[in-house]
């Protein structure tokens, strides 16, 4: 598969190749899932939101932590919610959690309903962000935080910057656009492990 195919099956995951895809983000994003958890206070009684939930091991984690709680999931692949529905099939069951297919750019949800809006290697694929940045403040509740975290376009595959899928951005370029959209007291925090460099950019409504 050449980088333009595999790029956008990351971006959309679907069919056969799909699934095998999200078992590889699956484990992929544990380093990157686990470093967004350390950075979050989630509640055991928060109301947590992940846009672009893949295979469903973020929303797994959130619903561990929010045994009182409530976690919510919004993907674009069909593919990715049967995926995640098998993975979270207790805490659907039990009404902890609700996945959806959806786009980030018209959030299904009310007006502040979340404690915390999280997105994992998600945000290179929004071309004009201060739509999705919008929806997720409009969503989140008052003092509720934003977290994105993103692998830096210095770790992608060979082709990925040039694809026009993925959107190359610094940090600092991310912290800007939350300040933009009226995100407040935003910080940055950088990763390095095997798989090379990445970062968090946080923001507080």
């Amino acid at each position: 598969m050449d980088s333009h195919a595999l790029a956008e099956q990351l971006r959309t995951p679907e069919g056969a190749m799909g699934e095998e895809v999200g078992k590889a983000m699956a484990q992929y994003n544990v380093p990157a899932n686990a470093f967004v958890f350390e950075h979050l206070t989630i509640k055991p009684v928060d109301h947590v939101l992940e846009i672009g939930f893949g295979p469903g091991e973020g929303i797994a984690e959130a619903v561990r932590l929010t045994p009182n709680g409530y976690v919510a999931g919004i993907d674009h692949s069909a593919t990715m919610l049967s995926m995640a529905e098998e993975r979270n099939y207790k805490a659907l069951m039990q009404e902890a959690a609700e996945l959806l297919v959806g786009e980030a750019s018209a959030l299904p949800y009310e007006d502040e309903s979340f404690h915390v809006v999280f997105a994992v290697n998600v945000f290179h694929f929004w071309k004009d962000p201060t739509v999705e940045l919008t929806e997720c403040k409009r969503v989140l509740k008052p003092g509720g935080v934003i977290a994105l975290y993103m692998a830096h376009p210095s770790s992608w595959p060979q082709g990925f910057a040039e694809s026009g899928i993925f959107i190359a951005r610094e940090p600092e370029e991310v912290q800007r656009m939350l300040q933009d959209c009226g995100f407040r007291e935003t910080d940055i925090h950088i990763s390095t492990t095997e798989d090379g460099k990445g970062f968090l950019v946080k923001g507080v409504k």
